[in-house]
C-alpha cells in the first residue's frame, strides 16, 4: 500500500489534505483487513488519512443551517431522521465521518448502485453542496443539533451478537461501538437500529464498499461478508442497540420557527405579508391586516410546548396526549365528528374503550390569533383553553396536582423547565408554566402561504378560473360567507347561531346557551376558519356534514330548515336564505375555492422521543383508521416509531 496524493488546499488558514491507497487493500479480506491490521501497515498514509478529516476548514453553522433546508423533508428540521423515508438521523453522528459520506455521495463512492434507491436519492442533493466549504457549513450546523434517543426495532439474540461484534467489528470500531475516527471508523452506538442493519446489508450486496477508491467501505465490505446469514446480521445489531449511548441530554430551541422575528427581548413575533397592509379590524379583504396575534413567547417556551403537546403524560392514564384529537396529519383535528376522550372500563379484556364525547376537536391552526376558544368560546385564552381537556373527566382526566406531581417525577422535564422559564430547576414545575408552553406551542401554528395567499399578494395566475368564479361567490352578497368567514384569518372569532342540524340519537346541543342564561346564545356556536378546511372533515361541531359540498348545501337553504323546532333559536342575520339561490354551478366554484386555503408549509416537526419515555402521539394507526373508517375507538397504543414526520418526500436525502 503507497499514499498516491496529498492535496494541500488553504482556506482561512486552515489545512486540509486529502489521501488515496491503492486499490489493491480493497481486494485483501481477513483480518488483513481489518482496521488494527491496517492501522500497523498503513503508518503515515493512516496518520494523513486522519488529520484529513480532523483539520478541515471551519464550518459556518449559521449558513449551514440554511443549506440544510433542503434536507429537512426527510431528515427533519432538527436532523432526527425519519424511519419512514429510510432516512437516518444525522444529530450526534461525528463530524468526519458526515463529511466524509457527504463527499462520497458527491463523487460517487455511493449512491450509484443501481439497487441503492435512497442513496440515488441523496447522491443529487449532495450535489447541490458546490464546494467543500458548503460542505463544512452543512456539518457545522449537523453537529451542533442534539440528538434524539434511537428506538429499538430490530430483535436478535444479544448475547450471540456480541460474540459476532468482538470477532468482527470491534477491532476498528471499539469494544463498546464507540468508534475510532484514527481507523476512520464512525460510533455505532446510538445509531438507529434499523439504519445499521441495512447498510450492513448494503456492504454485503455490493450497493457500498465497491467503488475503486473507496478503501474504507472496502475494508467494511469484508467484515460484513464474514457475517454468515440475516440472523447474524440481526444479533450483532441487536447488541449494538443494546450498548449505552451517551449519556442523552434534550436540547430546546434557540430560534424562532420559521416566520417568527426573535425581538430584542427573546420573544418571538409572526411575519408575514399581510404586515404591509391595513385595514380597520373585522373587515376583510384582499389585502387586509392580520389583528395582533394574542402573545409572544420565548423560543425555548415554544419548543418545550411541542413536546408536551405530543406526550400523552399529560393525562390521568398516560394514553392519551394533546396531539391525539389534534392530529397534525388530520389538520390538527381528528378525523371524527366527536371526538374521543380518555379510556373508559369497559369493552373486552385489554382493550378499553375511549368514550365518545359531545363535540368534535376545532382545528388549531392560527389559534394564536383568536379572541374565542372552544366551540361555544367559553375560554379567552390559549392558557386557559389548555386546562379544559386536561382536566376534564372525560377528556384527558388529570388533576392540577396529579399533572406536576408526574411531571415534577421526570428529570428532563425539570430541566426543560427550568431552561424554558430561566429559572432554577429546584423548583417545581406548576400549572401555569405548562398551560404556558402549550399556549407558546399552538400560537407558532400559523398558516398564511396557500394558493389564495399568492392571489392576494398579487400572483394573478394562483387561482384558477373556475376557483376565481368561486371566490366570488365567497364574497358575494347571496352567499355572504365573507361577512362571517373574514379574510385574512376566514373567521371573525364570533358566536353565531345558524341553525345547525341534530346529532342522531343525542340530546341537541345548545352550544354557547350550556354557558348562559341569554337566550341569543342558545345554538352558538364560534365560527371556524376555513384555513385547511379541506383537511379537516367531517364538518360542524359535531360532525354533521361529512363534505363541503354538504355544508354548502346547508347554507344554500331555507333559513333555519335544519335544527329542531322544539328548541327555539335567534338566528344571526346573515343566514338569510328562504329558498336556495346559489346554482350547481356556483356550489362547484365555491367548493373549489375552498381549496385554495390549504397551506401546511410551517407545520411543525411530531418529535421522535418525548421526555417521558412514552410513546410519541399520535398513533399513525389511528389516523389511519379514520380514513379507513375503523374504530379508533378500540385501538390499543401503538410503540413509537423513529419519526411521525408527515411530510411527503419526492427527491429528498437519505
Amino acid at each position: 500500500m503507497k499514499l498516491e496524493s496529498i492535496r494541500v488546499l488553504s482556506r482561512g488558514g486552515d489545512l486540509r489534505l486529502n489521501t488515496g491507497e491503492q486499490s489493491g487493500l480493497q481486494r485483501s479480506s481477513g483480518w488483513a483487513l481489518r482496521c488494527l491490521a491496517v492501522a500497523t501497515r498503513a503508518g503515515t498514509a493512516l496518520a494523513l488519512a486522519a488529520l484529513a478529516t480532523s483539520v478541515h476548514a471551519a464550518g459556518d453553522a449559521a449558513v449551514g443551517r440554511g443549506r440544510f433546508g433542503l434536507c429537512e423533508a426527510c431528515h427533519g428540521v432538527r436532523a432526527e431522521g425519519n424511519v419512514n423515508l429510510e432516512a437516518p438521523s444525522l444529530a450526534g453522528r461525528e463530524g468526519w465521518y458526515l463529511t466524509r459520506q457527504l463527499e462520497n455521495f458527491r463523487t460517487g463512492r455511493r449512491g450509484t448502485a443501481p439497487e441503492d434507491l435512497r442513496g440515488q436519492q441523496m447522491r443529487p442533493m449532495a450535489l447541490t453542496l458546490e464546494s467543500d466549504q458548503a460542505v463544512q457549513d452543512v456539518v457545522a450546523y449537523v453537529i451542533s443539533l442534539s440528538p434524539a434517543p434511537p428506538v429499538t426495532t430490530v430483535k436478535g439474540d444479544v448475547a450471540h451478537g456480541k460474540s459476532l461484534y468482538a470477532g468482527t467489528c470491534a477491532s476498528c470500531h471499539g469494544e463498546t461501538a464507540q468508534g475510532n475516527e484514527g481507523t476512520q471508523a464512525p460510533a455505532l452506538k446510538g445509531v438507529s437500529d434499523w439504519y445499521l442493519l441495512r447498510q450492513i446489508k448494503a456492504f454485503r450486496n455490493g450497493w457500498r464498499g465497491t467503488a475503486a477508491d473507496d478503501t474504507s467501505g472496502a475494508q467494511m465490505r469484508a467484515m460484513a461478508m464474514t457475517l454468515p446469514d440475516d440472523a447474524a446480521l440481526n444479533d450483532v445489531v441487536a447488541y449494538i442497540a443494546s450498548l449505552e449511548a451517551a449519556p442523552w441530554q434534550w436540547r430546546l430551541a434557540r430560534d424562532c420557527p420559521p416566520s417568527f422575528e426573535k425581538l430584542a427581548d427573546g420573544t418571538c413575533e409572526f411575519r408575514s405579508l399581510y404586515d404591509l397592509y391595513s385595514s380597520v379590524d373585522g373587515h376583510g379583504g384582499l389585502r387586509a391586516r392580520l389583528p395582533a396575534m394574542r402573545t409572544r413567547s420565548m423560543p425555548k417556551q415554544i419548543d418545550l410546548g411541542r413536546y408536551l403537546f405530543f406526550d400523552r403524560a399529560l393525562s390521568h392514564d398516560q394514553t392519551l396526549a394533546c396531539a391525539d384529537c389534534h392530529n397534525p396529519r388530520l389538520g390538527f383535528s381528528d378525523g371524527r365528528g366527536r371526538s374521543l376522550g380518555i379510556a373508559q372500563p369497559r369493552g373486552p379484556p385489554g382493550q378499553p374503550t375511549r368514550r365518545e364525547l359531545d363535540r368534535g376537536a376545532p382545528t388549531l391552526w392560527n389559534v394564536g390569533f383568536l379572541q374565542r376558544l372552544f366551540w361555544d368560546g367559553r375560554a379567552a385564552s390559549l392558557a386557559e383553553q389548555a386546562s379544559g381537556p386536561l382536566f376534564a373527566p372525560d377528556e384527558m382526566a388529570n388533576t392540577p396536582a396529579g399533572l406536576t406531581q408526574s411531571l415534577n417525577a421526570i428529570p428532563s422535564y425539570r430541566a426543560l423547565f427550568a431552561e424554558a422559564y430561566a429559572r432554577e430547576p429546584t423548583r417545581d414545575i406548576t400549572i401555569d408554566e405548562i398551560e404556558g408552553a402549550l399556549a407558546a406551542f399552538e400560537s407558532s401554528l400559523v398558516s398564511f402561504s396557500s394558493r389564495y395567499d399568492r392571489y392576494a399578494f398579487g400572483d394573478a395566475t394562483a387561482l384558477s378560473p373556475l376557483e376565481l368564479d368561486g371566490h366570488n361567490v365567497f364574497r358575494g352578497f347571496v352567499a355572504r360567507c365573507s361577512q362571517c368567514h373574514v379574510p385574512p384569518l376566514f373567521t371573525d372569532g364570533e358566536l353565531a347561531v345558524v341553525g345547525a342540524p341534530a346529532v342522531a340519537g343525542q340530546p341537541y346541543d345548545t352550544g354557547a346557551g350550556r354557558q348562559s342564561d341569554d337566550p341569543a346564545l342558545v345554538g352558538a356556536f364560534r365560527t371556524p376558519t376555513l384555513r385547511n378546511i379541506t383537511l379537516t372533515a367531517p364538518y360542524f361541531n359535531a360532525g354533521q356534514f361529512a363534505t363541503l359540498s354538504d355544508v354548502v348545501t346547508f347554507y344554500n337553504d331555507t333559513r333555519g330548515h335544519a335544527m329542531p323546532k322544539s328548541v327555539p333559536q335567534q338566528l344571526h342575520w346573515h343566514i338569510a336564505m328562504k329558498a336556495p339561490m346559489l346554482s350547481g354551478a356556483d356550489v362547484t366554484a365555491l367548493v373549489a375555492f375552498l381549496g385554495t386555503l390549504t397551506d401546511e408549509s410551517l407545520k411543525p416537526r411530531v418529535p421522535v422521543a418525548v421526555p417521558s419515555g412514552l410513546p410519541v402521539a399520535p398513533d399513525a394507526a389511528a389516523s389511519s383508521s379514520v380514513a379507513s373508517g375503523t374504530d379508533p375507538s378500540r385501538i390499543a397504543a401503538q410503540p413509537a416509531s423513529m419519526s411521525s414526520a408527515e411530510e411527503a418526500c419526492h427527491t429528498c436525502p437519505h
